[in-house]
């Protein structure tokens, strides 16, 4: 037996998850996408308060460790999502789209699967921002409160295009980190195997839809 599935071994393994999604109940499936968004939320907290308390350090050595800092920390919340079973919108682009290819599921499950994980995530990532961290006054005070609001008006004056690609990047390796802990067959792998693909993407500046329902928002509801 080797550590790991291979990838038609993986294919078919997503494709079953993919046909169990589709068949659980619709209330589930908002309650597991409302969760999905509270977690990832929680990395994306992470990323801020990394982000803001490492400032002086980016001043000494550069951006880049700065950059990494905050990649280093984020993946903590997409390991959560995925080894609880919750939702992601961006994890079900994959999942049921390899599960729909095969026939194992019909393309208006894609479609519930994907409209209700995408709006249970929003609504998970606006509770978590305006109940557990303003409310809470977790980022009131500097350096975390300007380095939010910077973060969110840079990502507000990227353009369009860029934006748009940047999430295909992003997105990429957010299929492939689940991919990968599919692919895994113990739980330490399974972390390994999704905070690699997850670390490289926020390093190099690729986006991700439902990370920045927490982050930009968070940002402007900081005063951005």
């Amino acid at each position: 037996m080797t550590d790991a599935y291979n990838i038609s071994e993986t294919l078919e393994h997503l494709s079953n998850i993919g046909t169990k999604k589709s068949k659980q109940k619709v209330d589930h499936l908002i309650i597991k996408s409302f969760l999905a968004g509270i977690l990832l939320s929680f990395g994306g907290l992470f990323l801020l308060n990394a982000g803001g308390g490492s400032l002086p350090l980016s001043v000494q050595f550069g951006g880049s460790i700065h950059k990494i800092i905050q990649a280093a920390v984020f993946p903590i919340g997409l390991v959560l999502v995925i080894l609880t079973g919750a939702d992601l919108f961006t994890g079900n682009t994959m999942i049921l789209m390899v599960s729909t290819l095969n026939k194992k599921t019909t393309w208006i499950q894609l479609i519930k699967s994907w409209s209700i994980s995408y709006v249970g995530n929003f609504v998970g990532c606006l509770f978590f921002q305006f109940v557990l961290v303003y409310y809470a006054g977790l980022l009131r005070y500097d350096p975390y409160r300007s380095f939010s609001i910077k973060y969110t008006e840079i990502k507000g004056y990227t353009e369009w295009y860029e934006m748009f690609l940047r999430g295909i990047g992003g997105n990429w390796l957010v299929c492939l980190a689940y991919c990968l802990c599919t692919s895994a067959r113990d739980l330490n792998s399974k972390i390994v195997a999704i905070y690699l693909p997850i670390l490289l993407f926020v390093a190099v500046g690729y986006e991700h839809s439902i990370a920045n329902m927490f982050t930009v928002q968070m940002g402007m509801l900081l005063g951005a």
